[in-house]
């Protein structure tokens, strides 16, 4: 009996330490894993901000909103992957308002729409990036989408500056006015016509 105690004792430290050994291999197992996502990660963290139109710029340039993504985005962590995870929880904590406070010369369907888009993809690299085993490729394909649709809202919006100029380009202005003259015109001749087929029955009527 008086072996079984020490057996007993021994025993459990063994299995203890085959089990603190596995714990140990494993982690430096994720460790390892981990490093090299943070190490393709940083590779390919690097998002573009277009060149805009001078009305884009400076409306962008006052939309607060933007410019505090915009920042966070440029900031490539250096640390580690858990900087990373803590940069995209931001922006993607930030980019919900985005749709909501978009510039009111800009505030039209085409341009929110892409916002929205934008926050979507924001959204599903915040869940990817956090998951316990984190799926690389898809993480690498939502930053390049990003950048797709970063470029998607500043295109959106020099269109928006572009259709403005048009009218003044080719003197739509003019033919505006013109097809309202003609228009006014075409309803006083109808006008008219409708007078004299009155006046005419209260004559027919009256002989």
């Amino acid at each position: 009996m008086k072996y079984l105690i020490p057996l007993f004792i021994l025993l459990t430290t063994l299995i203890s330490c085959e089990d603190n050994e596995k714990q140990n291999k494993e982690s430096t197992k994720i460790s390892k894993k981990n490093d090299a996502i943070f190490k393709e990660i940083s590779k390919k963290w690097q998002f573009t901000f277009p060149e805009s139109k001078p009305e884009v710029k400076a409306s962008i340039s006052e939309w607060n909103e933007w410019q505090q993504i915009k920042r966070e985005l440029e900031e490539k962590p250096k640390t580690s992957l858990l900087a990373f995870q803590m940069k995209v929880k931001n922006v993607s904590e930030k980019s919900d308002s985005l749709s909501l406070t978009v510039p009111e010369s800009f505030n039209i369907p085409q341009v929110r729409s892409r916002l929205v888009t934008l926050n979507t993809k924001i959204k599903s690299l915040d869940t990817y990036i956090h998951l316990e085993d984190i799926p690389q490729k898809r993480v690498i394909t939502l930053i390049n989408e990003i950048n797709e649709e970063i470029k998607g809202v500043y295109t959106q919006m020099d269109e928006v500056v572009i259709k403005k100029a048009i009218p003044k380009e080719i003197g739509e202005e003019i033919m505006i006015r013109a097809l309202d003259t003609t228009r006014l015109a075409r309803k006083k001749f109808q006008d008219e016509i409708i007078e004299n087929k009155d006046q005419q029955k209260s004559e027919e009527t009256e002989e």
